[in-house]
């Protein structure tokens, strides 16, 4: 079983690509993708209202390059999300982390690294 880790954005998403077996996410992102890890439990109406959210508070906030306390506020009670959730996400990229959890399952998980192993057919 081929293990990888990856302790970036982008090392992340071509490790997924490449549907490698075992992934190690170390550091900072381990623990921002166990906290947007959340998104995946919303269904189609929350995902909507989400991505919506999202694409309003990115156009609102070109100053901070991303989502504000402001544009999550609404968006987390809608959602029942957390406002630190919904910022995560929004930064990691909601695709990457619904495409990456759906694919794989995390097996454990400690402060600065979670390890994923791929989903079995």
């Amino acid at each position: 079983m081929e293990t990888i880790t990856v302790t970036t954005k982008d090392e992340l998403k071509k490790v997924q690509e490449q549907k490698i077996e075992k992934i190690v996410v170390s550091g900072d992102l381990a623990d921002k993708l166990k906290k947007a890890k959340q998104i995946t439990k919303l269904g189609a109406t929350g995902l909507g209202i989400l991505t919506a959210a999202l694409g309003v508070g990115i156009v609102a906030a070109p100053v901070t390059g991303g989502l504000s306390m402001f544009a999550a506020a609404p968006v987390a009670a809608l959602t029942g999300l957390e406002i630190a959730a919904i910022i995560t996400a929004s930064a990691l990229g909601i695709a990457l982390i619904i495409a990456l959890f759906k694919d794989y399952e995390e097996i454990s998980f400690e402060k600065g690294k979670m390890t994923l192993k791929k989903k079995q057919a």
